[in-house]
């Protein structure tokens, strides 16, 4: 059976509108898709960017982790020489007439704040300059009861007086006097460091 014009043109019309919505379908699937690429394309730029930045602050975080352990280590090397160079000077100073001296007159101004009966500690090793001090405290017209005694925590030297009435400790021991000083040592060691182009 033949077909009409009206169902010819129904069907024309119908595959038209088909054709259309197909279109207009397809152009939002395409539209869809490129937005979607787009978004996907932004965010591997954003992810990239965050991971770099990321990435540069770590490095950043672990090169000054690395210059700072390296000044730590420098200052333990130097705290060691320093350490070193006390000892080895320590070791020695017995045998230097000035270390009596300092002994002694130490021992002397002490005892001159003391009224009464003062103790002066010694390292072992220092017993030996016993009648020097004795004689230097007699010579200072400080010959009160005065009593000499061994004391094992002195380590380096010098000396350590109680005022047993007063209570009060004079502790004039190289430990102390190194420590009052360690200071100013370390700065003037750091200067000739410098001065010798050691960096910091």
């Amino acid at each position: 059976m033949d077909k009409t014009p009206l169902e010819s043109s129904i069907r024309e019309e119908s595959e038209r509108a088909i054709r259309a919505i197909k279109e207009v379908e397809f152009s939002e699937i395409r539209k869809l898709d490129e937005d979607y690429a787009a978004e996907m394309e932004n965010f591997s730029k954003k992810s990239a960017a965050e991971i770099d930045a990321k990435i540069k602050q770590e490095l950043s975080r672990l090169e000054n982790r690395g210059i700072l352990d390296r000044k730590k280590l420098k200052l333990r090397i130097i705290e060691k020489f320093i350490n070193h160079i006390v000892d080895e000077a320590v070791k020695g100073m017995r045998n230097d007439q000035r270390y009596k001296k300092f002994l002694s007159d130490t021992v002397c101004d002490a005892v001159g704040q003391i009224q009464t009966r003062a103790e002066i500690r010694l390292k072992k090793e220092d017993i030996v300059f016993k009648k020097e001090i004795m004689d230097s405290l007699k010579a200072a017209g400080r010959n009160r009861d005065i009593g000499i005694k061994e004391d094992s925590t002195i380590t380096w030297g010098g000396c350590i007086v109680h005022d047993e009435q007063g209570g009060r400790i004079f502790n004039n021991t190289i430990e102390r006097v190194y420590f009052r000083k360690s200071f100013a040592i370390r700065q003037e060691i750091v200067r000739i460091l410098k001065e010798k182009g050691v960096a910091f």
